[in-house]
């Protein structure tokens, strides 16, 4: 990767998780300082970021778009949209490889105890279901919508995954799963818009970063 390629994934990463304020400024010149490159892609990194609309320039800097709650409801309704459609391609398309991948993460996500590991894990699933329903364009948009997601409602590692059981989550994983082996495109969707409301009922119950 490029300079500027590590610049954009360190900070997209930083907005993602709840690592910035909802105020800060990001400087091209203090960020060049820390990461030891130039200016250069620093700056080109962050014209990407605000490209995603994670961040808006100021005459200071950048600073994170925060979107109102409305905003961020919205996005978390195209994203089900998108996701549920992902999961109905998923039971058509998915091949013996992304069957065994899903399970495998499935059954990983049971094993592990640290918190930090399960949530990755738990986003490595919904990875597998979109790589499975081998649509590109839906998998580029639901990467740009979980930015978006993250930054507005960002997930904050205080001792618990969700404000919800994580075996709740985990059982509904499971049957999305059992759709897509089924090769059942109805249920797949239909599990998969039930398991997402949830969702985003736990992390609205986690609170915004900002409103307006």
């Amino acid at each position: 990767m490029s300079a500027r390629d590590d610049v954009y994934e360190i900070i997209r990463t930083r907005l993602t998780t709840g690592f910035y304020d909802a105020d800060v400024t990001l400087i091209p010149g203090t960020l060049s300082t820390e990461f030891e490159v130039s200016r250069t892609p620093v700056r080109e990194a962050l014209g990407l970021l605000e490209r995603d609309g994670l961040l808006r320039s100021t005459s200071r800097g950048f600073v994170p778009w925060v979107r109102s709650e409305e905003e961020v409801l919205e996005i978390f309704e195209v994203r089900a949209i998108l996701d549920s459609s992902a999961a109905a391609a998923a039971a058509e398309r998915r091949t013996e490889a992304d069957l065994l991948r899903l399970q495998d993460v499935s059954t990983r996500c049971r094993e592990i105890t640290d918190v930090t590991e399960l949530r990755r894990l738990l986003n490595d699933w919904h990875d597998a279901v979109r790589s499975a329903a081998h649509n590109t364009t839906i998998s580029t948009l639901l990467h740009r919508l979980d930015a978006h997601v993250k930054l507005g409602a960002p997930w904050k590692p205080d001792g618990s995954v969700e404000s919800r059981p994580v075996t709740e989550r985990l059982d509904e994983h499971e049957a999305v799963v059992a759709a897509i082996a089924d090769r059942n495109p109805d249920l797949a969707h239909k599990l998969m818009r039930e398991h997402l409301a949830h969702d985003q009922q736990a992390r609205i119950r986690q609170g915004f970063t900002g409103r307006r």
